[in-house]
């Protein structure tokens, strides 16, 4: 593991209650994969499944932490991420409260301040959820 649940929080602009990634497992140039353990009190929980919304929220968080981590390790400044739009979305099934996802980023490619990644979510070995994102990254000033 590269990061737990309290280190990611140095490489997303997101807090509490709406941090939907926990532990950075893999980071390379191109490719990230997460996990996030599903609360009962998570925000994207309803009548006890993890919501599309937040299986979405978890894919760019998972593309975050990725850029975040990859800055970090070169000492420049984190960027912060916007959706610029989400393209061949599928949802396959809702995790259940209290389960843990696995998500992975890929990207595919990169222009200028855009980057597009293909993600997954999966648990068990069973992809839930697939899309690709446009991501809109800018330096705070």
């Amino acid at each position: 593991m590269l990061a737990n649940q309290t280190d990611i929080l140095q490489y997303i602009p997101q807090r509490n209650p709406i941090v939907m990634v926990h532990n950075l497992l893999e980071a390379s140039d191109t490719r990230a994969v997460t996990q996030l353990a599903i609360d009962p009190t998570n925000l994207f929980v309803s009548a006890g499944q993890f919501m599309e919304p937040g299986l979405v929220e978890n894919i760019a968080q998972t593309a975050a932490v990725h850029v975040g981590y990859q800055c970090s390790k070169k000492n420049i400044p984190i960027p912060i991420g916007y959706i610029a739009a989400v393209k061949n979305l599928k949802i396959a099934g809702l995790p259940k409260e209290n389960t843990t996802i696995t998500t992975s980023v890929e990207i595919v490619n990169k222009v200028l301040d855009i980057t597009v990644v293909q993600g997954k979510v999966e648990q068990n070995g069973n992809v839930l959820a697939s899309c690709e994102m446009r991501i809109f990254a800018k330096l705070q000033s």
